[in-house]
């Protein structure tokens, strides 16, 4: 009984992981003045639907109504091929072969979604179908109040954060994060690109910080091997004793990268494999995947995953596509890009890095709390196997700086770019090594 509890938790832990997902969304979509009552007085006439406000109805409200109406649930799968919609009340099986996606992004099982209905015969038949309506940063800090969103606990009051922000005036345009996905370091070619990336920033003061995502090989590979390709590294850094020295490295592993199988959130990769980078380069940090930063007021979070592939594998529905007569937005958003701009949709507006089966992305569940997105950080850098992608979505940055190993590109993020009245506007720089 005195036993420590165990790192994948308990079914009661599996429970409360999907309840808190659902009250943090519920909670979010209650304070949307449309899904807020009016107060009606004598003599106010009454305007049904046309007053613009609706009401939620609890899955278990549905038995023995008829028409239209609204719900909020996850989607889950109940026995093979056959998906329901569930809150905290109960379950009601789900028809989609009418249904109609009003919003952009992927539908997946573990999906929280809005739903238009009509329950016939016991069963939930969906005519339209939307993300959860998203409040920007600021909305949810003044929401659920500064001390309640913080996860560093590192700002005590409103005069601290406002004391970090003039701080962040007068210094944050210095920063700069130079971020690299796939870093495979067992070929030579990437070594190289390395070296020159590092040699153009060695004169840099103050250095940036340089975040190395996963996988570090191009397949999986023995301990021996592994620890030679971080000692090969380490070579490279020591080669400017300045940036080995006084620069920041922080490495987020991938999930092929040696260490306990491809679980969520995953922890460093262990120092038996990284021991001899560590003695050589003074601030070399192995962080968990996803991993958290804040730069002054900024939140920035790293996260290496195959979104796009996953979700493409994993979706119930076709992703909305552009309206037909905005050719533009076809054009720019068409392709992988399109792809790409659904899946940092999806995951922003579910608050969460893994919104899928756990089959597909398996969670710790008594540490889901690490993978929230609530509130939305400032910028979200995602190292996904796609194509370089930028987004500002809802005062969120959302990046991905593409495959390092194919094509040597990566970014360079200033949290600060811009300083305008007071106000900061980041900048995004797609890079790449010729």
């Amino acid at each position: 009984a005195g036993a420590g509890r165990s790192l994948c938790g308990e079914a009661v832990d599996k429970v409360d992981m999907f309840s808190q997902r659902y009250a943090l969304i519920q909670q979010r979509i209650l304070r949307q003045d449309i899904f807020q009552p009016k107060l009606v007085t004598a003599g106010t006439p009454s305007q049904g639907n046309g007053g613009g406000t609706h009401a939620l109805t609890p899955a278990e409200s549905l038995l023995g109504r008829s028409g239209v109406r609204y719900l909020l649930g996850m989607i889950v799968q109940v026995e093979e091929g056959k998906y329901y919609l569930e809150d905290h009340t109960a379950q009601v099986p789900l028809n989609f072969s009418q249904a109609s996606l009003l919003t952009d992004g992927f539908v997946t099982e573990n999906s929280i979604m809005l739903v238009e209905g009509e329950a016939i015969d016991g069963v939930l038949y969906v005519h339209n179908m939307g993300s959860p309506i998203v409040e920007n940063r600021s909305e949810a800090i003044k929401a659920i109040g500064l001390q309640n969103s913080d996860i560093f606990n590192s700002i005590g009051s409103l005069s601290e954060f406002e004391k970090l922000s003039d701080q962040e005036v007068e210094h944050g345009r210095e920063g700069m994060f130079v971020v690299l996905s796939d870093v495979h370091l067992d070929s030579p070619s990437v070594l190289e690109k390395i070296e020159r990336m590092l040699e153009g920033y060695s004169d840099f003061t103050p250095l940036p910080i340089f975040v190395f995502m996963g996988d570090f090989a191009s397949r999986p590979q023995g301990a021996k091997e592994t620890m030679g390709y971080f000692d090969d590294l380490a070579g490279v850094i020591c080669k400017f004793p300045n940036v080995a020295n006084e620069g920041r490295f922080v490495f987020v592993p991938g999930p092929n990268d040696p260490g306990i199988a491809s679980i969520l959130p995953r922890g460093p990769i262990l120092n038996y494999f990284t021991s001899s980078l560590r003695s050589k380069v003074k601030h070399a940090i192995f962080a968990s995947n996803p991993c958290r930063m804040r730069f002054f007021t900024k939140e920035i979070v790293f996260f290496r995953d195959d979104l796009v592939g996953k979700m493409r594998r994993h979706c119930l529905l076709e992703p909305r596509e552009e309206e037909d007569g905005d050719e533009y937005a076809k054009i720019a958003s068409s392709g992988q890009r399109r792809l790409s701009r659904h899946a940092i949709k999806t995951v922003l507006d579910q608050g969460h890095l893994s919104p899928l089966p756990l089959s597909a992305s398996p969670i710790y569940w008594q540490h889901d709390h690490a993978l929230r997105l609530y509130p939305f950080p400032d910028a979200l850098i995602v190292g996904d196997r796609v194509d370089q992608y930028y987004e500002n979505y809802e005062e969120c940055d959302a990046i991905n700086p593409g495959p390092f190993s194919n094509g040597f590109n990566f970014v360079v993020y200033r949290p600060i770019g811009e300083v305008r009245r007071s106000q900061t506007k980041s900048d995004v720089e797609f890079s790449q090594i010729e």
